[in-house]
């Protein structure tokens, strides 16, 4: 309610105006969690289709009769694998760095040689989206630790 001044003039009390900005930084409070839950499950999906892209070239390596995979570090593409991945396609992105593992058969989880893409979320992102990426991705294949999430590739 606009009350009128001393020199004749609208405007509003100090009451109402701390009110109005009590009111707004209520609803941000509640409105800014739920965004950054979005903008965190929209990173781990852009993750897991970088995941999926790499599980797709290892089955077409496989399927056309690779049989070992060499270790790269984080950040390398590993040369076995690199026809099959799309065009530009990186091991380190703005959003995370991963690394290919190869997994000897007492290592594997199914007693045969297979693979592991380690996935490392950039640091400023690590520990949200590492539970978010854990929560999103099938947990039969994944292992979550501390600073970076393992999904293993069935041979």
């Amino acid at each position: 309610m606009k009350t009128r001044r001393s020199d004749g003039t609208l405007g509003f009390t100090l009451v109402e105006l701390l009110t109005v900005v009590v009111l707004i930084g209520i609803l941000a409070a509640i409105v800014l969690p739920h965004f950054r839950s979005a903008v965190h499950k929209a990173q781990a999906t852009d993750i897991l289709g970088d995941v999926r892209a790499i599980q797709i070239a290892y089955s077409h390596y496989i399927v056309d009769g690779g049989e070992r995979t060499r270790n790269a570090g984080w950040g390398r593409v590993p040369g076995d694998l690199r026809p099959y991945l799309p065009d530009g396609f990186t091991f380190r992105t703005d959003l995370a760095d991963y690394r290919w593992v190869r997994l000897r058969p007492r290592a594997s989880p199914w007693g045969v040689e297979s693979a592991e893409l380690r996935v490392r979320p950039q640091r400023r992102f690590r520990p949200v989206l590492v539970d978010v990426l854990a929560d999103m991705a099938n947990q039969t294949m994944i292992v979550k630790k501390r600073n970076h999430v393992r999904f293993y590739m069935v041979p």
